[in-house]
């Protein structure tokens, strides 16, 4: 009782602005964001969603260009923002912005995928309030639910990394924005985003910095953190500012595991409800 009592004081500055979700029972549309490095894996994550996600409704594909036929595809030219206007708003500079989007070590792509996530359930038309985010890497393999069958709201997987520089940016993206279970991260390479609950995110950040939620993400960078992994805000930051803002949405533990795709052959029947096979580690 103490740790529950503790945990509510710690979040008592979302408490306060807090007002209830309307989670729905509308089918799930999964969006994933893919690039030409995904080709090898596209399909099978296509296919693990259609056989797997229980009341799947779209699949749809964020490309600069169609990468998969078994699919819809949305071309992130839609977005209202590009690698070149976000390198601009984290430098705002044209010569230090065009010499990070040429630099050999460049992470405007992972930069741009993490925003084509975010932005993805305002960006689409006629999506469904109810958006799986899923990386191109990640194939679902047994059937898993996304929902509470009694209120609709969120089941999440949690996993274990932890990056300070992650946290370091969300609080100021968001200030009072911290991470709510210790051992937890939301960074399992899938999200279930509820459009209530993304509304009040991007209203929070909004007046919080009277400022686009794109461009407030560019600004709070850590620019020493640049060519690392400077920012996880389709992880990390809705993650823990959902289960600080509702007490309806539920850590729902999977088997799952990262990687090297040539391993996956060997994984696929051990009982895992997804793998993650990872580029870097090929």
């Amino acid at each position: 009782m103490k740790k529950r009592i503790s945990l509510a004081l710690a979040l008592l500055p979302f408490l306060i602005i807090c007002h209830p979700f309307e989670f729905t029972f509308d089918p799930i549309d999964a969006v994933i964001p893919c690039h030409e490095k995904d080709l090898r894996t596209i399909n099978l994550v296509i296919e693990g969603i259609k056989n797997n996600v229980k009341n799947i409704r779209r699949i749809i594909v964020v490309s600069n260009r169609r990468l998969t036929d078994q699919a819809e595809w949305f071309d992130e030219r839609n977005f209202p923002f590009t690698k070149e206007s976000i390198a601009y708003e984290i430098f705002k500079d044209e010569h230090k912005a065009q010499q990070f989007l040429n630099a050999p070590n460049t992470r405007i792509g992972w930069i741009l995928q993490q925003f084509l996530k975010t932005y993805s359930m305002f960006a689409i038309p006629n999506l469904s309030p109810n958006m799986l985010i899923v990386d191109a890497d990640t194939i679902f393999l047994r059937p898993v639910e996304f929902q509470d069958p009694e209120t609709g709201a969120g089941l999440y997987n949690p996993a274990r990394e932890h990056h300070p520089p992650y946290f370091a940016h969300n609080a100021k993206v968001l200030p009072g924005w911290k991470k709510v279970f210790p051992p937890h991260s939301g960074i399992s390479h899938h999200m279930l985003f509820q459009r209530s609950a993304m509304e009040a995110l991007f209203n929070d950040i909004q007046n919080a910095h009277n400022e686009e939620p794109w461009k407030v993400f560019c600004h709070m960078i850590d620019h020493n953190e640049l060519y690392g992994s400077c920012m996880c805000i389709e992880y990390e930051l809705y993650f823990n500012y959902i289960f600080a803002r509702s007490d309806q949405v539920k850590i729902r533990p999977l088997k799952w595991d990262n990687i090297p795709l040539h391993k996956f052959d060997a994984y696929k029947n051990e009982g895992f409800d997804y793998l993650s096979c990872h580029t870097y580690m090929n």
